[in-house]
């Protein structure tokens, strides 16, 4: 009767675990797909199509007055290729959640994308949304001295 109860509680620990749906070992190309997504639906003012995907924890209108100045980290024109910087994804007593975070480069700055996604029911819904821009240093100015005259090379010596 002993040697069952450690053979019952570890095929009960096994479900409970399954259950739980333990969170990916690896990065998911479905979310940073999302991720780059809501850019470029920033980018190309679809503010409604963005404000869709936010979670129902989030207030639509608290998104939309956020927006213009989000827009303004972001410069003119196309979204370039991103590179996945980190993700973290984690199943909890409230569900799951999955954090990517993506960096853009243009030529005057980086800007680091990090999209907090929340799994509610079967679809990913955006929790959070940020933008981190880092300033490149404009390239010193250079002085070009003139070159000296010929005749005034002459009477220096």
């Amino acid at each position: 009767m002993f040697r069952a109860v450690p053979v019952i509680a570890a095929v009960m620990m096994s479900a409970g675990v399954a259950a739980c749906g333990l969170p990916a070992a690896t990065a998911s190309p479905e979310r940073e797909a999302d991720a780059r997504a809501l850019m470029e639906d920033l980018i190309a003012d679809r503010d409604d199509v963005l404000v869709g995907k936010m979670s129902m924890q989030v207030n639509p209108a608290d998104v939309r007055a956020q927006l213009p100045f989000m827009k303004t980290l972001v410069p003119e024109g196309p979204l370039p290729a991103g590179t996945v910087a980190g993700w973290r994804a984690n199943a909890g007593a409230t569900g799951s959640t999955y954090e990517v975070a993506q960096t853009y480069q243009y030529p005057d700055r980086t800007l680091t994308v990090s999209t907090v996604f929340r799994k509610e029911g079967a679809v990913w819904k955006v929790l959070g949304f940020h933008i981190t821009p880092t300033m490149m240093a404009e390239p010193p100015v250079q002085v070009v001295q003139p070159a000296p005259e010929a005749g005034m090379a002459k009477g220096a010596q």
